[in-house]
């Protein structure tokens, strides 16, 4: 009984259909084959550790660009199209990446996979948020934003189990198989529903306004919600700086597994292990939310991951460095629900998709800056690698504090 009631809320939320065939979507998304085998694509293409984390800044200088328009669009005239939009772009962009050969073409397969992100940036969140009914929002946000996460998880995780097999024998023939779920993600996107924004309620605080907003009024609203909540903007450039210092794993995982003399075929069960564990710490983020502060939760999905890091360099045995990929991969999985719940209950309905693509704007400036830093790490050595990106998870866990302290009010 328990048990069944830790899971009422999901229930709540699955119960709704647009949730359902969202979440799908993002499992699909998520389910690709190439991923424990993408440092040998791409050095087969002609590039190195630093042409590979440059790539990651077009992508995020792509999202820079593309964010606030696509999603102004989407406060406008519909959340779901735009998510098609980003979905049928994610195809378009994985095309390119599979013919990719040299700098520039890599380079474009990553701008078109930043618009892919942009359109789908904000609009994911705000339409699982805004399809939840409005009394219920604050009770079922957690969950709701836990099980989006649990979709992305699954999806790499089922992605994960035969990608290194396949990479093994072909990198490209991984990346070319990636194009099946990608459009299955296209399809179950189709079947969204857009919620109605007549379903907000005049006794909240998210600011009841007509259906249509002008697009100017949008604007407007997003910048004086940022304007007065500078917090905001503190949480996204930490959950953006430390996205891209934990994200970094999955190129650099495959390095430390080579020195700890894993097969590359036996990289892909290594990661599902890892995401396996992602899966049981997320499932306890509910449990443990009644019962341990936001800042305390943040803090250890930075803290552990850091310490992980920095242990690498003693990660001479396979056994060892699956561990330790493990604890990154899998504790750094707390801060995107919990971030995502206090930006979203902060942000009213009219302006959501705007609003949070706005703070995404002010994250990929962050990203475009570190990534580049990190793979100039990579490029220095294994030794240098490790302790460099588990220094600096470590010094974004002592600043949580002063992030936190201003919403000590919302704080569970």
């Amino acid at each position: 009984m328990r048990f069944s009631g830790r899971l009422s809320p999901s229930r709540h939320v699955l119960a709704i259909a647009s949730i359902r065939w969202l979440l799908l979507s993002r499992l699909c998304a998520d389910l690709f084959f190439y991923s424990t085998t993408i440092v040998r694509f791409q050095q087969e293409r002609g590039l190195n550790f630093t042409a590979m984390f440059v790539m990651e800044s077009f992508l995020s200088a792509s999202i820079w660009l593309a964010d606030l328009p696509t999603s102004i669009w989407a406060d406008r005239f519909g959340y779901r199209r735009m998510i098609i939009l980003g979905h049928f772009c994610s195809l378009l962009g994985l095309l390119c990446f599979l013919f990719a050969h040299g700098f520039w073409w890599f380079a474009l397969s990553n701008v078109i996979g930043g618009l892919a992100i942009a359109c789908t940036s904000g609009c994911e969140g705000a339409l699982l948020y805004q399809s939840l009914p409005a009394e219920r929002r604050e009770t079922l946000g957690g969950a709701a934003f836990t099980l989006l996460r649990l979709a992305s998880t699954c999806g790499f995780f089922l992605g994960l189990l035969p990608s290194s097999w396949i990479g093994a024998y072909s990198p490209a023939l991984a990346v070319a198989l990636s194009l099946i779920p990608t459009l299955c993600s296209l399809l179950a996107a189709w079947r969204v529903q857009e919620p109605s924004t007549q379903a907000a309620t005049a006794d909240q605080d998210h600011h009841a306004t007509p259906v249509r907003t002008s697009m100017l009024e949008i604007i407007k609203l997003a910048l004086k919600t940022i304007r007065q909540q500078p917090a905001l903007v503190s949480m996204k450039i930490f959950s953006s700086a430390t996205f891209a210092l934990v994200n970094a794993v999955f190129w650099y995982n495959q390095p430390y597994f080579s020195r700890a003399g894993l097969p590359v075929a036996w990289f892909g069960p290594a990661m599902a292990l890892a995401l396996a564990c992602q899966f049981l710490v997320l499932f306890r983020l509910p449990w443990l939310q009644q019962r341990i502060s936001t800042r305390i939760l943040l803090a250890i999905s930075c803290g552990v991951p850091g310490l992980a890091y920095i242990l690498l360099v003693l990660a001479h045995q396979p056994l060892l460095a699956i561990l330790l990929i493990a604890c990154i991969v899998a504790f750094s999985v707390w801060q995107d629900p919990l971030i995502n719940h206090q930006l979203n209950q902060r942000i009213p309905d009219q302006s959501r998709a705007t609003t949070l693509s706005g703070l995404s704007l002010i994250g990929s400036l962050t990203a475009t800056w570190l990534n580049p830093w990190i793979g100039l790490l990579g490029d220095q050595g294994l030794n240098i690698t490790g302790p460099g990106l588990g220094a600096s998870l470590l010094l974004l866990a002592a600043l949580i504090p002063l992030l936190i302290q201003r919403n000590k009010k919302n704080d569970p």
